[in-house]
């Protein structure tokens, strides 16, 4: 029996005097290592034997009954071991104790002293429990060797292997152990000296709240338990001062000031919570508010609505009842449909001052007047006549003024307002008829027509309009009026001659009604580019042909200009070579003056160069050729000099360039002065 325990690693308490005087010098000679202690019965030989040959293993008298480490069997005598069990591996031993443990686990759940000792275990591991509290533990919870864990016996049988890496080894590391039977036996060395004990190391513990509080309150109450009797009940202090001692008195302390801390976080929190609570119970009073009063304007628009219904139901009726048959009954007979339009706003501005929000347009109002004057502006229209009532327009729609809208700019037909889109469809079809069968673009009806429509409106007509410009200005030949104009020249009757080229009196008022007007100028341009080549240049004929070129200097587009200031230009330029000369005898100055008149039609870098080229060129090389004759007359020249600057008109003269000419002839007459 007494080697049966050895071999599972127990040790016999009632064996012979020499295995317990063995078994007591190798207790006295037990070291264990910091961990050691960690690993506890799991710690293998090898962590044993050199924690005990290092010298670092101190005695434990608290170590459980009965444990004896596998390593220590070297220090126990051969005579206690079985020599059968000595020889079997670690796995061979394991299972022989299993069947073991199944032979004779009648015989141990007979023992019933604290000091149990099973005889036959499934391992020897599990020999490292005998004697020990664990064993006391498992046995007074009903465990049997050799079974399973758990209420039903179904866990594991062998206790959890813990495997030691050594120093110098990695996670990975796949080498093979020396067997333990060729493994050479170690020798003991003398214990190193010990070193200085370190004080323990005090773990911070961290508590919640509530166990601080159920710690507190348990203390609290073992302190004043009798102070509900006693009469004379002292102060805390004191209380304190006597129950506890030094240690439970910091730890109360420590506790107690982390349970404020957590306390005064906690009513922090707390305020928190109640100041959001308070912002959520005014947010929602708020919301109260605005419901209540989005209820009582939903009410009041609800009042307003039906009164707008039953004013659109009263504008239909009066519609209805309409009938016009000639233009003049037409304001007559709709005076009563304006009142109730009118009353249909009173009611909205109402409505809106009230619920603070757009009712005409939102519910679009303007649309339903509009509607109900259709048919009759449609008839009205329809038997109208722009020549004998301009006004007609004006006076159906000035009634209307605080109902609808009309825009300033121009827009699309689908950008037109309710009413713009009623003028559309009323007025611009007899206008077009009017345009092109009835206008005469000498008579002024109808820009005073298109002056009571607005732009979105006369938009729609203004193609119509440039169509008929285009035609009358394709009409007109250039040559045959020139013709006509030289023939009756110094006449009455010359000013009416160039009447069909006057395009300023039968265009030019038109065109703030046309949007798109190139190709009208273009036409225009290219008829006085014509009427230029065909002029024959005179003093008389001068101011005619500029008549008709000046409007459009500034009407035509800079492309246009261009080309026209050019054709002038040439035709200047040729005037100036054939009538122009200086001459100290007989100076002939009218192509000078039809020079000058030119100058606010062209620009000043074309007249100055026409300028220079034939008048100041000519005007120095004759005052030079006079200053170098023999029986030249200095006063005579100076007068002359004079003269000719008494020509240009101040405006003209204060230009520096002019300044300059007559600058370089004084400079000419004082250098001839100056030779005599």
């Amino acid at each position: 029996m007494s080697a049966d325990l050895s071999a599972n690693g127990f040790s016999d308490s009632s064996g012979d005097s020499d295995t317990d005087h063995s078994h007591g010098q190798w207790k006295q000679h037990r070291h264990q290592s910091k961990e050691m202690h960690m690993l506890g019965i799991w710690a293998d030989e090898e962590h044993q034997t050199t924690g005990r040959s290092n010298g670092t293993f101190r005695g434990q008298s608290s170590k459980p009954i009965g444990f004896i480490p596998a390593q220590a069997e070297n220090d126990i005598p051969m005579t206690q071991i079985d020599s059968s069990s000595s020889s079997s591996s670690s796995s061979s031993s394991s299972s022989s104790s299993e069947s073991d443990g199944d032979s004779d686990s009648d015989s141990e759940s007979e023992a019933s002293d604290t000091n149990f000792k099973p005889t036959n275990l499934p391992s020897k591991d599990f020999g490292k429990f005998a004697n020990s509290t664990i064993w006391n533990m498992m046995k007074n919870m009903g465990y049997k060797p050799g079974e399973g864990l758990g209420k039903h016996g179904e866990g594991r049988i062998e206790p959890i292997q813990v495997t030691h890496r050594r120093a110098g080894e990695g996670i990975s590391f796949s080498g093979s152990e020396t067997p333990a039977a060729s493994t050479p036996s170690r020798t003991k060395k003398a214990p190193a000296p010990k070193a200085p004990k370190m004080p323990a190391y005090r773990k911070t513990e961290y508590k919640l709240l509530e166990e601080i509080e159920h710690r507190t309150d348990a203390t609290m109450k073992e302190i004043f338990v009798d102070m509900t009797s006693s009469a004379e009940a002292e102060s805390l202090s004191e209380l304190l001062a006597k129950k506890l001692s030094q240690t439970d008195k910091e730890k109360l302390i420590i506790d107690t000031r982390l349970g404020l801390d957590l306390a005064f976080n906690r009513l922090e929190e707390l305020n928190r919570e109640r100041l959001a609570v308070e912002a959520q119970k005014a947010a929602v009073e708020a919301e109260i508010v605005a419901l209540t009063q989005s209820s009582e304007q939903r009410s009041i628009r609800l009042a307003g609505l039906r009164e707008i219904d039953e004013a659109i139901s009263e504008i239909r009726t009066v519609s209805q009842s309409i009938h016009i048959d000639s233009t003049e009954a037409a304001l007559g007979n709709m005076n009563k449909l304006y009142e109730a339009c009118t009353r249909l706003r009173d009611i909205a501005n109402s409505v809106e001052a009230k619920c603070k929000y757009s009712v005409w347009n939102e519910l679009q109002l303007e649309r339903a007047v509009s509607e109900s004057f259709y048919q009759h502006f449609l008839r009205a229209f329809r038997l109208w006549s722009p020549d004998e009532t301009p006004d007609l327009i004006n006076t159906l729609v000035s009634p209307l003024s605080a109902c609808i809208e009309m825009r300033p700019e121009i827009s699309t037909a689908d950008e037109m307002t309710p009413f713009e889109s009623l003028l559309n469809a009323a007025v611009i079809p007899r206008l077009k008829l009017y345009i092109g069968t009835e206008w005469a673009l000498s008579s002024d009806t109808l820009a005073q027509v298109l002056n009571q429509l607005p732009p979105a409106v006369v938009a729609c007509v203004s193609s119509d309009i440039e169509a008929v410009l285009q035609r009358n200005v394709d009409v007109v030949k250039p040559r045959v009026v020139m013709e006509k104009y030289h023939r009756e020249l110094g006449t009455d009757t010359e000013w009416s001659a160039l009447e069909p080229l006057r395009f300023d009196h039968s265009v030019v008022p038109w065109m703030p009604f046309i949007y798109n007007s190139t190709e009208l100028l273009t036409s225009v341009r290219r008829k006085l580019c014509t009427m230029l080549d065909c002029w024959s240049i005179s003093s008389e004929s001068n101011n005619a042909v500029m008549a008709l070129v000046t409007p459009w200097m500034e009407l035509l587009p800079k492309k246009d200009q261009r080309k026209l200031a050019s054709k002038i230009f040439e035709r200047l330029d040729a005037m100036l070579d054939a009538e122009f000369n200086i001459s100290t005898q007989q100076q002939r100055i009218w192509p000078f003056n039809l020079l000058l008149k030119w100058h606010g039609v062209l620009a000043n870098d074309a007249w100055l160069a026409l300028t220079s080229k034939h008048v100041f060129g000519k005007f120095l090389s004759h005052l030079r050729l006079w200053l170098e004759s023999p029986d030249a007359d200095y006063a005579e020249i100076a007068e002359w000099y004079w003269q000719w600057r008494q020509l240009f008109p101040a405006a003209i003269f204060a230009m520096p360039d002019i300044q300059n000419i007559f600058r370089q002839a004084l400079v000419c007459m004082a250098y001839a002065l100056d030779r005599l």
